[in-house]
């Protein structure tokens, strides 16, 4: 469980738990309503710790002799297989004192949320109106004050950063390209390409203008879209993609996949990230509910 009292999901948050995406706020009220009545939690946030020397999640995983297992099976539509150990006794409290010292040493921001930004967020909600209504001694000791989620090493070989695509329909894409090329683009920048449905080609981004090739992108299309004509949609995969710019009227970006080094510096020197700009997996692998906890 995180203290929901360290977590912050605001856009320059100096939390030491911070969201890794802008949080849409709209979104949140309709997770309250569910939440706030709900007798238990069933989560799908992914914490990630910035571990390089993967002392925690490894170090657990080679004393999986000492645990109980308790359960075992195949997951439904092609989630694979998986197993649970229980950490308890001595265990959990030798992991406690490696979180601890973890945390000591990552003291500005030894967390981020890598998925599950919005659900997170809304726990945090929830907890506030709860102290609205609680003394201080009912907030200390209170199961809305937390909120289980899953631990994972964004250096893990197993955790897979994938890129998230931008499609940009009903526009013209020529006077896109070209606003596009004359306000964000330098000799030497972020190679990006585009498709229309007759050409492609490729821009160079301005590293001047951000770290991050889909900040630049980002930020130019919602301010662009803002005054023109043109829907966007967010798109998993290169083919899925290239497929949809068989549309008339219709320019894609292809996106580099951002690296996982890069996450916890980008956040805790600029915020948050741009919306989808990365994804966790594929859709097969995402989160299973499994775990629950009481809140109430």
């Amino acid at each position: 469980m995180i203290d929901l009292e360290a977590y912050d999901y605001s856009e320059n948050s100096s939390s030491r738990i911070r969201a890794t995406e802008k949080t849409v706020t709209c979104r949140i009220p309709p997770r309250v309503r569910i939440r706030e009545d709900e007798p238990v939690e069933l989560p799908h946030v992914l914490l990630l710790c910035d571990d390089r020397s993967d002392g925690l999640m490894e170090w657990l995983s080679g004393k999986k002799e000492e645990m109980r297992k308790i359960y075992n099976f195949n997951l439904m539509k092609e989630g694979g297989h998986i197993s649970g150990w229980l950490v308890s006794g001595k265990l959990a409290k030798d992991f406690g004192k490696k979180i601890t010292f973890y945390e000591n040493i990552s003291a500005e921001m030894p967390y981020a949320v890598g998925d599950g930004n919005h659900s997170l967020a809304t726990a945090k909600v929830c907890y506030e109106n709860y102290k609205k209504t609680h003394s201080d001694t009912e907030n200390a000791n209170a199961p809305a004050r937390y909120a289980m989620v899953e631990l994972e090493n964004i250096h893990d070989k197993a955790l897979e950063f994938s890129p998230i695509h931008r499609i940009v329909t009903e526009t013209d894409e020529e006077a896109l390209l070209d606003e596009l090329q004359k306000t964000c683009c330098a000799p030497n920048g972020y190679p990006v390409q585009w498709y229309t449905k007759e050409r492609q080609g490729v821009l160079y981004l301005n590293p001047n203008k951000s770290r991050l090739a889909v900040a630049i992108l980002q930020n130019f299309l919602d301010e662009y879209l803002k005054n023109h004509r043109g829907q966007m949609d967010y798109i998993h995969g290169e083919e899925a993609l290239k497929n949809l710019e068989e549309k008339e009227n219709a320019v894609g970006f292809l996106l580099p996949a951002m690296e996982k080094r890069e996450l916890f510096p980008y956040v805790t020197e600029s915020g948050t990230l741009p919306r989808k700009t990365f994804s966790m997996g594929h859709a097969t692998e995402k989160r299973y509910y499994l775990e629950a906890r009481q809140i109430r």
